[in-house]
């Protein structure tokens, strides 16, 4: 199942939806997406142009060695992300992950 708990606002002319994914029970599989679209009805596009209903999303964060599960993350104005993410370090502990959110060329968020 995915979850669409997520953010929804207003940049260079497109709206930036963003997402989790969270077809698996465990909550360490979580993977943090977004979409973007000209109108608030929509439709969403990822960044090949395939539509959220015919399962487009670019993924934002997919976790790696350190932390696993990214995912409810939070927007504040356009340039912090805040999300969760379980450390691999610490037995799965859940954390709070703050980053600066960026913009590329074409208006697509990514962080680092």
């Amino acid at each position: 199942m995915t979850s669409f708990k997520t953010w929804k606002f207003w940049r260079t002319g497109r709206i930036t939806f963003f997402s989790i994914d969270s077809k698996f029970a465990e909550q360490a599989r979580h993977t943090a997406r977004f979409h973007r679209s000209k109108s608030i009805r929509g439709p969403y596009v990822d960044k090949n142009g395939t539509d959220m209903k015919n399962g487009g999303a670019s993924v934002i964060d997919s976790g790696n060695s350190a932390w696993a599960g990214p995912g409810g993350q939070d927007i504040e104005g356009i340039s912090i992300i805040a999300r969760q993410a379980y450390s691999t370090a610490e037995n799965g502990a859940p954390k709070l992950l703050i980053s600066d959110l960026y913009w590329d060329s074409s208006g697509w968020p990514y962080y680092n």
